[in-house]
């Protein structure tokens, strides 16, 4: 947004101040929390990745500000299924329950098995330190199946 001052050619840009995720711009959301909250991913084909994370931060998140392979095609509004992820048993037992709108999602996922969870769906807690979650060998974007 931009308006003209008391000069035609001197403008001033307004900035909108309303919260964006922080997969979007870097994490300003969380700018203020320490990041205190380890999550590690399991990768295919690859070593375990250990990354900091903000409290209140979701899964598909921290995966998407550090590159993880993860493709999150609907920006985490539970709306695909292409953020899945395998979460570690006893980490599995911490997390809410799944909601409806998850399970209709994880219907449409591949490989889908007894901890599967949509990685746009937990929110990460002091109680979730130390979580790991694994990425499935293939996701199926049913964005990009649809256009076909």
């Amino acid at each position: 947004f931009f308006f003209a001052s008391a000069s035609p050619t001197m403008f001033t840009r307004i900035v909108p101040t309303v919260a964006r995720p922080s997969f979007f711009h870097g994490a300003r959301a969380f700018a203020t929390k320490p990041r205190d909250i380890r999550v590690t991913f399991n990768l295919p084909k690859s070593k375990p990745i250990t990354f900091m994370a903000y409290e209140g931060q979701t899964l598909m998140e921290v995966a998407k500000e550090n590159d993880v392979d993860i493709e999150a095609a609907c920006d985490g509004t539970c709306a695909c299924s292409t953020c899945h992820v395998y979460v570690k048993k006893e980490w599995f037992d911490k997390l809410p329950e799944v909601s409806e709108d998850e399970l209709d999602m994880l219907d449409l996922a591949l490989e889908v098995s007894d901890t599967s969870r949509l990685s746009c769906q937990i929110t990460l807690t002091k109680e979730l330190d130390g979580i790991e979650a694994a990425l499935p060998n293939e996701t199926l974007n049913q964005y990009e199946w649809d256009k076909n």
